[in-house]
């Protein structure tokens, strides 16, 4: 008998111009290679917009509205503002077609030291101000850290102590890429980890030893589509279709069948995201 697995991807940008001519096709593959469920992670208010406006139309879609980094420097009390309405209308829209929520977090957010579009200050200034706008709403958060792993868990440990972190889990770490250490650090703080397309790169050891060691029920996987894209297909465009392949890598690395794989990371998202 086939076990027809089932798989969310936790972190795909199809709200992405690049996606504009043939999303329809996507979200069909999507489907065939057994991607039932994919959160739309916004980049900016306008990124964030468009994702709800997807999501309305299709109820394999989920949202985290939010502004990334790169996009700090931008940020201010109406963003702020505009932000918390549209998580509160496109939830009530949600309602009335008889739906559940389709903002289930905030994100993605965080720093990014590496191309510091935005201002270090300024980065860390917004990034806690969306914590506290995700606190205020009861939503988990999307958390975006490159190459600035000591900053990131200093605003995280006082959010904590704020209480701004008592969602339980208070939210994932994408594309986590960080040491084992620091894994260990955010996993105590509740947070879960999420792994891309690299991890099926040869050159992904670190990665691998992180996975080892995480709780199964504290890790999820993504695509990061368009970016990231995983073994075999890598060099193309990425897509949700590609995912089970991140899912495989897993199992791998975990010793266990796809298929019982598939339905830990599945049920790990949905508690996440508080989806039923």
């Amino acid at each position: 008998m086939t076990v027809i697995m089932k798989w969310f991807d936790t972190h795909s940008h199809l709200q992405d111009t690049v996606f504009d001519q043939d999303r329809t096709e996507v979200m069909a593959k999507a489907k065939e290679a057994g991607v039932n469920m994919i959160l739309l992670p916004g980049s900016d208010l306008a990124d964030s917009q468009k994702a709800c406006r997807l999501a309305l139309e299709d109820q394999r879609l989920v949202v985290a509205v939010g502004v990334h980094p790169h996009e700090a420097r931008h940020y201010d009390s109406a963003t702020h503002e505009e932000l918390r309405h549209l998580v509160i209308s496109t939830n009530a829209r949600a309602a009335e077609l008889g739906r559940p929520p389709v903002v289930v977090a905030i994100g993605e957010i965080g720093l990014d030291y590496h191309y510091e579009h935005s201002p270090r200050e300024i980065q860390k200034d917004v990034y806690h101000r969306q914590l506290v706008l995700a606190h205020e709403l009861g939503l988990p958060v999307v958390i975006h850290e490159r190459e600035s792993a000591s900053d990131n868990y200093t605003i995280l440990n006082r959010a904590r102590q704020e209480g701004l972190l008592a969602q339980d889990p208070p939210g994932v770490l994408h594309c986590y890429s960080g040491s084992p250490e620091s894994s260990r650090l955010l996993l105590k703080l509740g947070f879960y980890l999420g792994f891309d397309g690299p991890i099926t790169y040869k050159n992904a050891r670190r990665s691998h030893e992180v996975i080892r060691a995480c709780p199964h029920d504290r890790l999820v996987i993504e695509t990061d589509a368009p970016y990231l894209t995983p073994e075999p297909f890598r060099g193309k465009r990425n897509e949700p279709a590609y995912l089970p392949h991140i899912g495989a890598k897993i199992a791998e690395l975990w010793e266990l069948p796809p298929a019982e794989t598939a339905r830990i990371l599945t049920e790990n998202s949905q508690r996440l995201f508080r989806i039923e």
